[in-house]
């Protein structure tokens, strides 16, 4: 067990920097190749920050763990609303903002995936069909969002995302195509290392306690995947940019469903408990739905709504433990 547990800590670090090289070398390859900045901004940052996720619920899947993969995938959402945006909006001096077109392109988007995702496991399975669907979805949410961006360049959520861009072009800009590309190369291969590593101690955790890899994955994975949200909303806080720790968990929660699970299932149909399915789904449902309701208030989370959230999250693991894992295998 402390094997185990010893593999998950340095998965965690290792992802951690990795993702992190990641976005750079992404960001870095993607300027040299003159990418728009707005489809960087909407796309590649977030997509290279989830790699971890991704990463871990293929290598998952494909090792014949489907039930970590969509736990993984689920539990991500659940963590990056609960503790990562709950966290940075308590630590904030300022309410966290949301720009209204955030709210109009992705909030409302998140929600309606992660009803189908639900309508598509309802019966403990996800299968190759499902998973296809799911990541349509992803093609199409991105197609509309930079068409509306385009047309709001203007707008402060836009400006804040091309800010990010430029930030993230800045740190680079004095770089060598070499040392771009082995930041890329390099932490996409480390990101798939700690993955590989975070996949084998939270299976030997879930044997050795006994418990689901569902649950596992929930929890101990989600929340080791979910390392960069975390730091993203944190340093967006200290930085006095709220907007792009807002939009990057609005994104990341899209991805998650739509991407993460979906090709996640269209590598190998994912299975898991039913009970485990009834629990996690409404749960997600109702912590991103609480976002929305709260962005929707005047477009910004307060000290009070990240409490809420957090605690949200407490009850959640609570429940998990106590009731739901007990009975899901």
């Amino acid at each position: 067990m402390t094997t185990n547990i010893l593999l998950v800590l340095a998965a965690v670090g290792v992802l951690w920097k990795s993702a992190d090289w990641f976005v750079e070398g992404a960001v870095g390859v993607a300027d040299k190749l003159h990418v728009p900045k707005m489809l960087i901004g909407i796309v590649l940052v977030s997509f290279a920050t989830t790699s971890p996720e991704l990463l871990t619920s293929l290598i998952a899947t494909l090792q014949g763990y489907p039930e970590l993969a969509l736990g993984n995938a689920m539990g991500s959402i659940i963590v990056d609303v609960g503790v990562a945006l709950g966290l940075a909006a308590v630590l904030s001096a300022t309410p966290l903002l949301a720009d209204r077109l955030i709210f109009r392109t992705s909030a409302v988007f998140v929600v309606i995936a992660i009803t189908v995702g639900f309508f598509l496991a309802m019966d403990g399975t996800m299968s190759r069909l499902d998973g296809l669907i799911l990541m349509a979805g992803y093609v199409g949410y991105v197609a509309v969002s930079y068409r509306q961006m385009m047309r709001s360049r203007r707008d402060a959520a836009v400006q804040a995302k091309l800010g990010e861009v430029a930030a993230l072009e800045k740190e680079i800009a004095g770089m060598k195509t070499s040392r771009i590309s082995a930041l890329f190369v390099g932490g996409f291969l480390g990101v798939m290392f700690g993955s590989e590593l975070l996949v084998r101690g939270a299976t030997g955790i879930a044997a050795g306690l006994g418990m689901s890899p569902t649950v596992i994955g929930l929890t101990v994975v989600a929340i080791g995947t979910s390392v960069p949200e975390i730091a993203t909303c944190v340093a967006s806080v200290l930085k006095k940019q709220t907007q792009i720790g807002v939009g990057n968990i609005i994104g990341a929660d899209i991805l998650n469903i739509c991407w993460v699970a979906g090709a996640s299932a269209v590598a190998n149909p994912l299975v898991a408990d039913i009970n485990i399915i009834w629990f996690m789904f409404p749960v997600a449902l109702t912590l991103v739905g609480a976002m929305v309701v709260m962005l929707r208030c005047g477009y910004q989370l307060s000290r009070w709504n990240g409490a809420v959230l957090l605690a949200l999250y407490a009850g959640y693991v609570v429940l998990l433990f106590t009731v739901v894992a007990p009975t899901g295998r």
